[in-house]
This record gives structure tokens, C-alpha cells and sequence, in this order.
């Protein structure tokens, strides 16, 4: 019975998590977009972009389009301001993706 005991006894402290005392839960803050200087197309696609850290749009990236609509795409999501993404106060950089139909 003692062995059963302490078998289930270091098996419960196995999955005890450690944590410490000075470790504090990370607050992230997803970017919001603030607006975009050219309307989007009425094309349809997908695109998946990055937001920087001054709320940039970069490295975009279009799917199912191509020629005249894709780069109307593009330039719309390149003309797009978004306040940051934050992780404990501090602007980082982000991957987004947007839908068109």
C-alpha cells in the first residue's frame, strides 16, 4: 500500500508545473488596422502580410490572383496603417491575413 501511495504521490508532483515568482503572464495586444489611403479592389483573393513594428504593412504576400488584380491588392494593403501589435507594452512585429471576395 506504501509503495502504491508513493508512486501516486511522485507521479501527482511530476505534473505540478514549476513556476516562479518573478515570472509574469506575457500581455500581447493584437495590431488594429487605423485606416487605408486606397480602397480596397473588388477582386477576390487572400493575401497574408506582416504589420511592423511602426504599423507598417510588409512582405505581403497574394493567393489566388494574379496579374492587374493581385497588384491592386498589394497596393491597397501597402496604402494600410495599423497601430502595433504590443507585447508587454512594447510594438513588435506581426503576420496577418485578409480575404477579399
Amino acid at each position: 500500500m506504501r509503495r502504491i501511495l508513493l508512486a501516486a504521490s511522485i507521479a501527482v508532483l511530476s505534473c505540478v508545473r514549476e513556476t516562479r515568482p518573478d515570472e509574469k503572464p506575457v500581455k500581447v495586444v493584437p495590431a488594429q488596422l487605423l485606416g487605408c489611403a486606397i480602397q480596397a479592389p473588388s477582386a477576390s483573393g487572400s493575401a497574408d502580410f506582416q504589420v511592423d513594428a511602426r504599423g507598417k504593412v510588409r512582405d505581403v504576400r497574394i493567393q489566388g490572383a494574379s496579374g492587374a488584380a493581385a497588384k491592386a491588392l498589394r497596393r491597397h494593403l501597402e496604402s494600410c496603417e495599423y497601430s502595433p501589435a504590443t507585447r508587454d507594452g512594447h510594438a513588435v512585429a506581426t503576420r496577418r491575413a485578409a480575404v477579399y471576395q
